[in-house]
């Protein structure tokens, strides 16, 4: 029976380890997860990045000659003469533009962190030992403990033979 009981410790602790280790590790299902969600993130904003550049560019073309430096100071907002300028106060404008940066830092700090390889063992080895630990008792519960005697009497047929 003890040999039973190593050898069903050895195999939960085995298929324990391998389970928590493919969702929860640092190659596990959810990691990946989270790696595709941040990749699709970094190539979103790459390709904003190239947009804004490609305007850009545009933009120094268009400023090479005198109208479109006239055409470009209007949309940007620059006095031309005869027109009349008003300041708006923007504090509360720029407190929210932050305010929704650091919730978005907040949530990227708040990403998943799989677990270590030593951690995923120790689990898995406590699992393995209460689910190994409620098999011995429940074989005790039931009366099926082995016979230590049955085991060492090898000589069952001699009996048969006395008579």
């Amino acid at each position: 029976m003890t040999r039973k009981i190593i050898i069903l410790f050895a195999v939960l602790t085995l298929c324990f380890y391998s389970l928590i280790s493919s969702f929860l590790g640092e190659r596990g299902f959810i990691a990946n997860n989270q790696l595709k969600r941040q990749l699709k993130e970094n190539e979103y904003k790459l390709d904003k990045s190239d947009v804004e550049i490609e305007m850009l560019t545009r933009q120094e073309a268009e400023t090479q000659s005198e109208d479109g430096r006239r055409s470009t100071a209007m949309n940007l907002g620059y006095k031309v003469d005869g027109d009349e300028v008003y300041v708006f106060d923007t504090k509360d404008e720029v407190e929210a533009t932050e305010t929704s940066q650091n919730g978005n830092e907040e949530q990227k700090s708040s990403s998943f962190k799989p677990l270590r390889p030593s951690l995923i063992l120790l689990i898995s080895v406590g699992a393995s030992f209460i689910i190994c630990l409620l098999a011995l008792l429940l074989r005790r519960h039931k009366g099926e403990e082995d016979d230590p005697q049955q085991e060492e009497s090898g000589d069952a047929g001699n009996y048969l033979g006395d008579n």
